[in-house]
């Protein structure tokens, strides 16, 4: 059985049932030695929320007048349309009358008031989403529930209609904070990091109820990316916590949850999103908001840049003659006179796998590196594809990542490689040039040599250790 909320009439309280029906009725009282009336008719506006709940008001209808002792019996009745048309036609209204399947009349209609008596109560129950459907399938008409008193007493023509208006709002649940909400870690940050979010009823709450939480699957995530020209990745499930759902309780239309997001074993620089939704809610009538439901959090690591001395660097290929060596990589300057190039042949022949390469010794270890590189002023011989390795002693090399594409080919311009990580943490990294471009760029790994050679104006590493040893 549906469960049946009890509002009294809008503008007319318990206060008034008792105080008597003294109002602005006084003027009637030379012309009519008792009146009975509905205590406020004319047209009433009454908000409802469809909520799978039928709504019970009651209506007093009073006895007036100078004699107030008589007795009667008062009937109260639901207009035929045809009696509608007629107020219409004379007050330019288009009213329609409720069908009789969305409201009753609970107990008698019939009221015999005693000589002692000066109201009474009318109990409607309204059956409010099967209004609430009427409403929608014929939106063209004003539906209203529209009462009249019939007596053995006289009424005044002014008051013995009641024309309840329906207006039925649908409950709203929404995020209290919704859209694309964007953080960025690094390997200062904390390993867990909690975001606060509420699920929001939009009116005084009644019930106790459960809303489920969700995250958006990749169909969802690849149509936003589609309309947003984003290339978001759907976080690994492994990497975040989020609560199953929400309890609300009767007086409260606010209820707070948390997702935690893990940075450990994150991928540097991508962009992850997790779309928190409202999935569910079992208050079927409550309609979940499309556009405020959902929480776009996009969370990025960004890799600690490692500082590089010359020191740290090493590499056989380094031309003693042109540049300033490897310590022209790492004075923080792009300039013409700022670069390390490599020899021109005739040296050691390049790696088969990393060509003419720099190795850096790290101070701390890490597990993910992205490298970032300056060209020369003149551009011939700038790097055409790199290579870059990992290693825990120095001699046995682990390629972890190759760039062959959309590298820079023009003068002082920076590139910034994509992020490669190893499963275990590494103390040395290789920036191996495999091929340069130009007329003295070439193939750097041919084991027969080559006069090819490669030139950089800056080197930089950034990186972080994801790695639990």
């Amino acid at each position: 059985m549906r469960k049946i909320k009890t509002i009294f009439l809008l503008l007319c309280g318990l206060s008034l049932f008792f105080a008597g029906c003294e109002d602005n009725r006084k003027e009637y009282l030379d012309d009519y030695q008792t009146l009975v009336y509905f205590r406020n008719g004319g047209d009433q506006m009454l908000k409802l929320y469809r909520v799978g709940e039928n709504t019970v008001y009651e209506i007093p209808v009073c006895k007036g007048g100078l004699d107030r002792k008589a007795t009667g019996v008062v009937t109260v009745s639901a207009m035929e349309q045809s009696q509608l048309d007629m107020y219409n036609l004379e007050n330019e209204t288009r009213y329609r009358q409720l069908p009789d399947t969305c409201f009753r009349f609970l107990g008698e209609t019939e009221l015999a008031f005693a000589s002692d008596e000066e109201n009474k109560v009318i109990r409607v129950e309204i059956l409010t989403d099967d209004v609430s459907t009427v409403q929608e399938s014929d939106s063209e008409n004003e539906y209203v529930l529209a009462l009249q008193v019939r007596a053995d007493r006289t009424i005044s023509p002014d008051i013995n209609l009641l024309i309840l208006h329906l207006d039925i709002d649908i409950p709203k649940l929404s995020l209290g904070t919704t859209g694309l909400q964007s953080f960025s870690y690094t390997s200062e940050s904390p390993n867990e990091n909690p975001y606060e979010n509420s699920v929001v009823l939009g009116l005084d709450n009644l019930w106790d109820f459960t809303c489920g939480l969700g995250v958006r699957d990749q169909d969802w995530l690849d149509a936003y990316n589609a309309a947003n020209g984003t290339d978001y990745v759907l976080l690994p499930a492994e990497n975040y916590t989020l609560p199953d759902s929400v309890v609300f309780t009767a007086g409260n239309n606010r209820t707070e949850f948390e997702v935690v997001i893990n940075r450990k074993s994150m991928d540097l620089l991508r962009e992850f999103v997790v779309p928190v939704y409202i999935a569910s809610c079992t208050k079927p009538q409550f309609v979940i908001e499309e556009e405020s439901s959902t929480m776009l959090l996009n969370v990025r690591l960004d890799p600690d840049k490692i500082p590089l001395t010359a020191a740290m660097a090493s590499s056989p290929y380094t031309h003693s003659g042109d540049g300033l060596g490897l310590e022209g990589l790492f004075d923080e300057e792009v300039s013409a006179t700022s670069y390390w190039h490599s020899y021109y042949g005739g040296g050691p022949v390049g790696d088969p796998v990393y060509g003419y390469y720099i190795d850096l010794t790290l101070a701390e270890p890490l597990s993910a590196v992205v490298f970032k590189y300056a060209t020369r002023a003149n551009p011939n011989a700038v790097p055409s594809e790199i290579c870059v390795g990992v290693s825990n002693d120095g001699q046995t090399w682990t390629e972890i990542g190759r760039v062959s594409s959309d590298l820079p080919t023009e003068a002082l311009a920076w590139a910034t490689l994509p992020a490669f990580s190893h499963n275990t943490s590494f103390k040395y990294v290789r920036f191996g040039i495999v091929c340069s471009a130009g007329s003295a760029g070439g193939l750097l790994t041919d084991p027969a040599g080559t006069s090819a050679c490669a030139a950089l104006s800056e080197l930089e590493l950034y990186g972080a250790n994801l790695v639990t040893e």
